[in-house]
């Protein structure tokens, strides 16, 4: 028996080795893809007006209407009462359609926008200013904004909240002003813009001196700035050119609700 018992160490003993070289010889297995399993995991983030909610009451409806007449009453303004709007979390339960503002000189918006009562009596309070800015720097009046309201997006179009005050018609952008003598300025060509380079050009042909081209552009700067400076103390939200440049071409207005009001 002890002799069986050597004979089988002694096998083992042989063959230990080639076992064990035979294993590492053997092909690896696949390697497990950590990224694909988490990534398949991950789900898409839902546009905000994929996300399902409740319609308004009407008894929200009623309210916000009756809300909107008291906040508007004596207010100077053409616009249209729209329907209820409900886009997953987006919309407003009494959004109204604004065409223009004033009487004796109407200040259009084009296209026209889609506002909250609030955003429009604020966009009233603001005009007045800008008016008389106007007609103290170029002796004429506004009377065409150019503009952009509703739409359902988060901040800054992205895929993450938070939601835009755009999506509550409770903001607009504006990229520029038409005055009534045909002249336009913008947002993106005259915000505190100093330089004359642009406007040497037409020297050669144009009965100007150059202390009146200067004098030109400054009136248009000067009055771009004052528009974004009188806004801060009416609107709760008011970026420009100097905030980002996802702002460099406009004005955002809006209503939101602070603590102290956001002006860039």
């Amino acid at each position: 028996m002890l002799r069986s018992l050597t004979v089988a160490l002694l096998l083992c003993s042989l063959w230990l080795p080639v076992l064990a070289e035979a294993k590492s010889k053997a092909p690896p297995g696949p390697e497990r893809n950590t990224k694909r399993t988490t990534s398949a995991f991950t789900p898409k983030p839902l546009h905000p007006s994929e996300i399902q909610t409740s319609p308004w009451t009407d008894g929200e409806i009623a309210a916000a209407k009756a809300e909107c007449t008291a906040t508007l009453s004596g207010v100077r303004l053409d616009f249209e009462p729209l329907s209820p709007i409900r886009q997953g979390l987006c919309g407003t339960p009494a959004p109204i359609l604004l065409r223009s503002l004033g009487v004796d000189q109407k200040v259009e918006f084009d296209p026209p926008a889609t506002v909250t009562c609030d955003l429009a009596k604020a966009l009233s309070e603001w005009i007045d200013g800008v008016q008389r800015e106007a007609k103290q720097r170029f002796g004429v009046a506004v009377a065409k904004l150019r503009a952009s309201s509703y739409a359902c997006r988060n901040i800054y179009d992205g895929a993450n909240p938070p939601l835009s005050q755009h999506a509550l018609a409770n903001a607009i952008d504006l990229t520029g002003f038409e005055l009534t003598s045909g002249k336009h300025i913008t947002v993106r060509e005259d915000w505190d813009n100093r330089s004359v380079d642009r406007s040497l050009v037409h020297l050669a042909s144009a009965a100007v001196s150059l202390p009146n081209v200067i004098t030109a552009t400054q009136q248009r700067s000067g009055f771009v700035v004052s528009a974004h400076e009188s806004a801060c103390s009416i609107f709760g939200t008011v970026l420009g050119p100097g905030a980002n440049k996802a702002h460099r071409d406009h004005f955002h207005f809006d209503m939101k609700q602070r603590n102290h009001n956001l002006c860039r």
